[in-house]
């Protein structure tokens, strides 16, 4: 009886501790696809914006030293992407790519429109 016990309690931790993972999100291509923008004040590599207003995606793109474990600097570019229409404050969402210098693309943050958070 102890015995069933403890396997019936480790199913249960099982299927609520280890359940499956949302499937890996696709890169975003490298482009560019959108217009490509340098913020005057930052020193981050050079913004694309696509389907984001220029103001929107220079104030998220805008990211210096390090960022979900990668160097800044190790980017050619940052990529900004509007997710889900529509791209305003008054809804959708938005992600945050950077375009690494060996040419692959890797997710660093997403989020609302108002808000970002790393994957």
């Amino acid at each position: 009886m102890v015995i069933v016990a403890l396997i019936a309690a480790g199913a249960v931790a099982g299927c609520i501790g280890f359940g499956m993972r949302p499937a890996a999100r696709s890169p975003v291509p490298p482009g560019p696809l959108g217009e490509i923008v340098v913020d005057p004040v930052a020193t981050g590599p050079p913004i694309e914006c696509r389907g984001v207003t220029r103001e929107r995606c220079l104030s998220a793109g805008s990211v210096e030293g390090m960022i979900a474990g990668i160097e800044v600097s190790d980017a050619e570019r940052v990529i900004v992407s509007c997710e889900g229409d529509p791209c305003t404050a008054a809804g959708g969402a938005m992600r945050i790519d950077l375009l690494l210098r060996d040419g692959t693309t890797v997710e660093v943050a997403r989020g609302g429109y108002g808000e970002f958070r790393q994957p």
